[in-house]
């Protein structure tokens, strides 16, 4: 079997994987997309962020620790018992 074969072979196989792949980041990107929308003009709570784009609090934590550990998101004042965020300049 030649290296030709053998990719096409191995493409085959892996395909289904390579498409759940695929699917989870185009997810993780709308969902970043949706948490910098609603903190781009004003800083907001987690559970603010969370109740405006219906996803549950934990999963925003999540992606608005990421953004912020790279730089993306600043976190502001606190707001009773949380730090409010917003998009970094």
């Amino acid at each position: 079997m030649g290296n030709k074969a053998a990719l096409k072979a191995l493409r085959q196989e892996r395909s289904a994987s390579v498409a759940a792949a695929r699917q989870s980041i185009k997810a993780h990107k709308q969902m970043i997309k949706k948490v910098k929308e609603q903190i781009k003009d004003e800083g907001r709570t987690i559970p603010e962020i969370a109740k405006a784009i219906d996803v549950p609090a934990s999963q925003v934590l999540v992606f608005v620790s990421t953004l912020k550990k790279y730089g993306e998101v600043v976190e502001g004042a606190k707001d009773g018992d949380y730090f409010k965020y917003q998009v970094a300049d």
